[in-house]
């Protein structure tokens, strides 16, 4: 059972994946074009990206409940802003204040000792509401005439969608950071032995703070690439998305329990939900239906992180070598 669970770990996502194609291409004869595919991987990065943050957190043992927020407070930062400073200070200065919240989070983690859950929710209704007092509760329209800023969210690169060379340029940054940085391997202790890494010199306080901020940023980033293709600052952008990305994150195989994360597997899984939503549009299921199959995907990965987790510990306490 343990190397079952330790292999699906490494490969379930990928069994997942294989089993929605040959569903989808026996549903339809379109899913198999190239052109299908890449929009499909591209609806994909949207999950992905904040998952790549998310799996920081869960790696620290920690999650972060107001992405969404971030989303909604970014789109309407840089729609303000846009006019005001040009399109590069205005997404720069529109991710620092999505890095804020991020920080502002960690701040209220580490030196108030306030859970992250409540922390995050709290703030998730804090953001929403600030992002609507902002703009008095209206969209804000983008003026870009010369098609400048929307090119970021629609345009294609050699016939492939921008979002997707985002999501891999910041796949690439996060799997470097995480796997071959003191900073990713103290992450990773932290989230196994808080109290071992705080007696072992870490800089706890530091590296929660820095994970929320990373969190926050990737929110900010997809927050830009989705108000770029509809030129619209939206206050209540990405209701429930946050939900998405903890699917994304757990069912790619980053555990809750902390300690280790699975970025890969997220890439794959933001890939896998993507399909789940292609397919239903495909059957005409309504949204309201869509978001009851993702939660439905989400108690899955739980179920999964649960059983694994249970038979690893029996297993470390049997001594067994694992």
């Amino acid at each position: 059972m343990i190397k079952f669970l330790k292999l699906y770990e490494k490969i379930g996502i990928f069994i997942l994946i294989i089993a929605a194609s040959i569903l989808l291409s026996l549903a339809s004869p379109h899913f198999l074009q190239l052109r299908t595919i890449l929009n499909i991987i591209a609806q994909g990065t949207y999950a992905a990206i904040v998952g790549f943050g998310m799996t920081l957190a869960l790696t620290m043992k920690a999650f972060d409940l107001s992405v969404d927020a971030v989303m909604a407070l970014t789109s309407v930062f840089v729609a303000i802003l846009i006019p005001i400073t040009g399109i590069p200070l205005a997404i720069v200065f529109s991710l620092l204040i999505a890095s804020s919240v991020g920080m502002v989070n960690g701040l209220i983690v580490t030196k108030l000792g306030v859970n992250p859950l409540i922390t995050t929710l709290a703030m998730m209704t804090i953001i929403r509401g600030v992002a609507l007092l902002v703009v008095g509760g209206r969209q804000v329209i983008i003026a870009d005439p010369q098609r400048i800023f929307r090119v970021i969210g629609t345009g294609r690169i050699f016939g492939v969608p921008n979002q997707i060379y985002i999501m891999l340029f910041l796949f690439i940054v996060f799997f470097l950071v995480l796997y071959h940085t003191p900073f990713g391997r103290h992450i990773s202790a932290v989230g196994s032995n808080e109290n071992a890494a705080k007696i072992s010199g870490l800089r706890v306080d530091f590296i929660k703070i820095a994970v929320f901020m990373l969190v926050s940023f990737t929110a900010g980033v997809v927050g830009i690439v989705r108000t770029s293709q509809s030129l619209i600052g939206i206050p209540t952008m990405a209701p429930d998305f946050v939900l998405v990305v903890l699917t994304v994150a757990i069912l790619g195989g980053t555990s809750l329990a902390g300690g280790k994360g699975n970025l890969w597997g997220t890439l794959f899984a933001g890939i896998f939900i993507a399909m789940i939503y292609f397919g239903l549009n495909l059957l005409g299921v309504q949204i309201f239906y869509q978001l009851f199959a993702v939660g439905l995907v989400l108690i899955f990965a739980l179920f999964i992180d649960g059983i694994r987790n249970r038979y690893l510990a029996m297993a470390k306490a049997k001594g067994i070598r694992m």
